[in-house]
């Protein structure tokens, strides 16, 4: 039953989304990729009112597309089968270096990752997780890199000293944690502030990742550069305090910037290890 509400509720998603195609114009649709961090039903009502301001905006009907995961998502990117694509900002700066894709836009909150662990739980360190398991979100996600260096840093090598157990998500990668799964979760701390109050207060932040640039909107090099203008344009007046501002409330993002390259740069290290992590982009 679960599945089948969440299948119902996606295909209105998807419906309100051609019935907008409809009535915007006749042109061809912008195609939106969304980065599946979350589930579908979560992921599309999060991002609608950017679907509904970009199709105003743009003057042409505005799709919203996904993958079943992250590896998937970048393949397609790969293949230019998103006009915007939006990433976390390793696969974004990858996207630039290798694709072509053009810098559009940015959240401003900086991203980083929390070390979770049950509250009345035996784990009150981080050096008391040697030999136990940490739930975190996809080997792609970014999140999970930095976790895994943090780890790193205090001499737990994953697959050695300490079981890293990946999920499809970071909701999921939390509720391994609180089901007994897992001893700890590494998750987006954005993500894990805006939970309900019944999960965190279940929960406790052991330690906290190195932080770095936060998701990022790329341009197809295959969008015609009048448009890749105009949807730039239009990108970056998305903000908090103009008519991104019902997104922004709701959503952990910040606002809306530009990239700059310094954000890029800093990716290098991170695209080093998505390459590895990603055959078919060596």
């Amino acid at each position: 039953m679960r599945l089948i509400r969440t299948w119902i509720a996606f295909s209105a998603l998807i419906m309100s989304s051609l019935v907008m195609a409809n009535n915007a114009s006749d042109t061809s649709p912008l195609r939106v990729g969304m980065l599946p961090s979350l589930s579908l039903q979560k992921l599309f009502y999060r991002f609608k009112p950017l679907q509904t301001y970009l199709s105003r905006a743009m003057h042409r009907p505005v799709l919203l597309l996904t993958a079943s995961d992250f590896g998937t998502y970048m393949y397609r990117a790969s293949k230019y089968k998103y006009d915007l694509y939006f990433a976390a900002p390793h696969m974004a700066a990858l996207a630039e270096k290798d694709s072509g894709y053009r810098r559009v836009s940015m959240f401003t909150r900086d991203l980083s990752g929390y070390l979770i662990v049950r509250r009345d739980g035996k784990i009150k360190k981080i050096n008391d997780l040697k030999g136990g398991t940490v739930s975190v979100p996809e080997p792609l996600a970014i999140v999970t890199m930095m976790g895994e260096n943090m780890l790193e840093q205090h001499h737990l090598v994953p697959g050695k000293d300490i079981k890293i157990d990946y999920s499809t998500t970071h909701n999921n990668a939390i509720l391994a944690l609180i089901t007994g799964k897992a001893d700890a979760a590494i998750v987006s701390s954005g993500i894990f502030d805006i939970a309900k109050p019944s999960i965190r207060n279940k929960l406790e932040i052991l330690a906290r990742t190195s932080s770095v640039s936060h998701l990022m909107f790329m341009a197809s090099p295959k969008l015609p550069e009048q448009e890749y203008q105009k949807l730039k344009q239009a990108m970056l007046k998305f903000t908090a305090d103009g008519p991104g501002k019902e997104f922004f409330r709701r959503a952990p993002y910040g606002d809306m910037t530009e990239i700059q390259d310094s954000n890029m740069q800093n990716m290098q290290r991170y695209i080093r290890k998505l390459k590895q992590r990603l055959p078919w982009a060596k």
